[in-house]
């Protein structure tokens, strides 16, 4: 028993640090480096800008990496370096959280249909829509909530008052109400009133039918009036009295009381009635806003608001709107969802009626506003979003906070690429002559980031409220992890026993290399390859989803399980035996093998009809990237010449995102546009395979001419090309005669 726990267990404590290193500064990128896009659309910047943003940004990478690298190597600074630009990733990370957010620039307008109000939504071509999340939100029993501004125009006003029922904003200067009415019918009841009808009445030059409003929401309005009338019996009757205004069979009326019966009587037997010139007190806005809804009486002078002398009307409308999802339909360009009441800040609820559809058309200047609008469904956030897309002007983006958040994103990208290049460097400079054990300690990046992910993306759902996303847990993580990553790189200990006395010339000489020259083209090959995938692959599942309508409720889901996929079960495991790996297949074999399984994962792309079938494809990140990236390092840090391994390491970390990702961002960007994901993905599938048959080419050229394919004097007498085809294993001995 003893024999067996017997085990001894060996941990070399001077790589701990650049283990500790590469985990903790994957944990404290991987909550906010794959949001920040999301982000930057949060902020109020359009899908296209935040593309422009990524165009640019590598371009900064490309500059700063090698000349770090260099200064590092001229002064030999790299561990000091190194944790300085940890420190200003994270002052420029966290700077990104205090930029104060645009404001919504998502816009409905409010539209009158059937007699309710509904939220319109147009785009710039029916083609843009997204039939798929119209069909999905058109067959939810639910409702969601809306945050809304709404431009008030008078005549808007006039709307709310009297459709909506919210008078206590208009009409509070309006003390009585003049009109004509014409008397059709005096009915007498109890001996004791009479009920004068009108069957029409006239008012500031309109003619309309004076309908009461009846049903749940009527009031009866009971304002006394003065009537002149040109009938001789009502104007002896009536004299000073007045009469109040009254609802007889959904027709006004006024009712006249009198304990002269006799002469109320004799009103009976009138035949010819007349005219009446009403002038009617009004003590309450509430009341003349039941007269003009009554009559429909929207044009009428009488009926525009009016506010008390001094006090304009505010120009705008906050509340929350209850709309009604399964109301959403698609009329030519434009999207229309049925608002079904709102709430006021004050807690009233009210009931967004409209003027009848004929009337409408005709007085439609009475009922057209633009909202802004933030609602707590993500899927009628996105409808809404890319309608209002489809009409910016990108010049309007370029605000202040643009310019902000686009400086703090360069410094904090050129902070990221120096880290990792140094990184790179110092983890070959304590590995010394076991460089083969690299992917073993670049696993722990990996590790780092796949746990916090997909955790961070857990954690923004659960703290947000609705499709307004809350990324402070994101800058907290980042600040922690970062942090520790500074406490952990303190513990490096680096040293340096070489030194280039000519480091640009030595640099210069190796980039003279044939070899190299091989190795620097197939890198920018694989970036472009990268950058496609990097900014397109969720495009393009996203466009497989919206085609069928399948899945497309679940693609962040899908997205989040492709994310893991790569990690754990493609970067992690082919990283740890990376150096295994190399040693038996070598490093030009490795470099064709990445080019081949490049073509095939991107062929199989373009065959998908069920973006689901992604998850079993992203098991070819093992190899497009775990074993890709310690192959491409490995290599740099055997050809470096002696005292220049940050510099090299740099230039090829240029090479591969500032040259390769921004071309292949750019291509594919282009392409993406012009012909699809499909055909993209299908066309860089193919030049991948090309440039596999190509590389394989070239390398058995170099294995069959030595002496002419550029080396170094001094280095070349020493080549062994019995090792099994491995460029490094030649450049290895070449090292050796140093």
């Amino acid at each position: 028993m003893g024999q067996m726990l017997n085990i001894k267990m060996k941990i070399n404590k001077k790589l701990l640090p650049i283990k500790g290193h590469f985990f903790f500064f994957n944990a404290g990128t991987a909550p906010l480096v794959p949001y920040l896009s999301t982000y930057a659309r949060q902020l109020g910047f359009s899908s296209g800008t935040v593309g422009l943003i990524y165009t640019v940004l590598p371009i900064f990478g490309l500059i700063a990496k090698p000349l770090f690298g260099v200064i590092a190597d001229r002064f030999k600074k790299q561990k000091i370096i190194f944790i300085l630009f940890q420190f200003i990733t994270i002052v420029s990370f966290s700077a990104i959280y205090i930029i104060p957010q645009n404001e919504s620039n998502v816009s409905v307008e409010l539209d009158c249909g059937h007699q309710v109000t509904e939220l319109r939504s147009c785009y710039k071509n029916a083609e843009s829509i997204d039939q798929c999340k119209i069909n999905s939100l058109g067959s939810l029993n639910s409702s969601a909530f809306c945050h809304m501004n709404c431009d008030m125009s008078p005549k808007m006003w006039q709307t709310v008052c009297e459709h909506w029922h919210i008078p206590r904003y208009c009409y509070s200067d309006t003390k009585s109400i003049n009109y004509i009415s014409q008397i059709n019918k005096i009915t007498v009841e109890n001996d004791s009133c009479a009920y004068i009808s009108s069957s029409n009445v006239t008012l500031d030059g309109y003619s309309y039918i004076p309908h009461c409003r009846i049903g749940e929401g009527y009031v009866d309005v009971n304002e006394p009036c003065k009537l002149n009338c040109t009938n001789e019996k009502l104007f002896s009757i009536l004299k000073d009295r007045k009469a109040n205004m009254t609802c007889l069979n959904n027709i006004l009326s006024h009712r006249l009381c009198s304990n002269d019966t006799s002469k109320l009587l004799e009103l009976k037997n009138t035949s010819q009635l007349d005219d009446c010139s009403a002038s009617c007190d009004l003590d309450e806005p509430w009341r003349l806003m039941e007269i003009c809804e009554g009559w429909g009486a929207d044009a009428a002078a009488s009926c525009q608001p009016k506010n008390v002398n001094g006090e304009g009307f505010p120009s705008n409308l906050s509340f929350v709107g209850k709309i009604k999802l399964g109301s959403t339909i698609t009329e030519h360009n434009c999207v229309y969802i049925r608002l079904h009441h709102i709430e006021l800040p004050d807690g009233s609820t009210h009931y967004p009626n409209c003027i009848t559809k004929a009337q409408y058309q005709m007085e439609s200047s009475l009922f057209h506003t633009s909202c802004k609008i933030t609602c707590d469904n993500t899927v009628v956030n996105e409808v809404f979003q890319a309608a209002t897309e489809s009409y910016v002007d990108t010049t309007t983006q370029y605000t202040k906070q643009f310019w902000l958040f686009f400086m703090l994103m360069i410094i904090s990208w050129i902070g990221q690429a120096v880290v990792v290049t140094f990184a790179d460097a110092i983890c070959f400079n304590l590995l010394g002559d076991k460089a083969s054990h690299y992917g073993k300690q670049r696993l722990w990046g990996s590790v780092g980031w796949g746990i916090f992910s997909l955790l961070t993306g857990t954690l923004i759902d659960l703290f947000s409220d609705g499709a307004y996303k809350d990324y402070t847990i994101a800058f907290i993580l980042m600040f922690v992890f970062l942090l520790g990553d500074v406490a952990v790189s303190c513990f490096l200990k680096i040293e340096t026993t070489k030194m280039s006395m000519s480091i640009l010339a030595d640099v210069g000489t190796l980039l003279s290399c044939v070899p190299t020259v091989v190795f620097m083209l197939w890198t920018v090959v694989v970036g472009i390859c990268t950058g496609l995938i990097w900014q397109f692959l969720f495009w393009h599942l996203e466009d497989i989803a919206a085609a069928t309508c399948d899945g497309s409720e679940y693609i962040k889901t899908l997205q989040g399980l492709v994310s893991a996929i790569q990690t754990f079960g493609g970067e992690i495991p082919f990283l740890f035996v990376s150096g295994y790996i190399l040693r038996k297949v070598g490093h030009v074999n490795m470099m064709t093998l990445v080019l081949f399984a490049f073509g095939v994962r991107f062929v199989l792309y373009s065959l998908l009809t069920n973006a689901w079938w992604v998850l079993p494809i992203e098991l070819f990140q093992g190899i497009t990237f775990g074993m890709f990236y310690p192959t491409m390092t490995s290599y740099a840090n055997v050809a470096s010449p002696p005292g220049t391994e940050t510099t090299v390491q740099g230039l090829v970390g240029a090479i591969f995102e500032g040259v390769g990702t921004s071309l292949g961002s750019f291509i594919g960007g282009r392409l993406y546009e012009s012909y699809g994901g499909r055909n993209t993905f299908q066309w860089f599938g193919i030049g991948s395979l090309v440039f596999c048959v190509i590389h394989i080419v070239a390398q058995y050229f170099i294995r069959r001419n030595p002496a002419h394919v550029g080396f170094r004097q001094g280095y070349s007498s020493v080549i062994r090309y019995e090792q099994p085809n491995d460029m490094v294993h030649i450049l290895e001995d070449m090292a050796e005669s140093r």
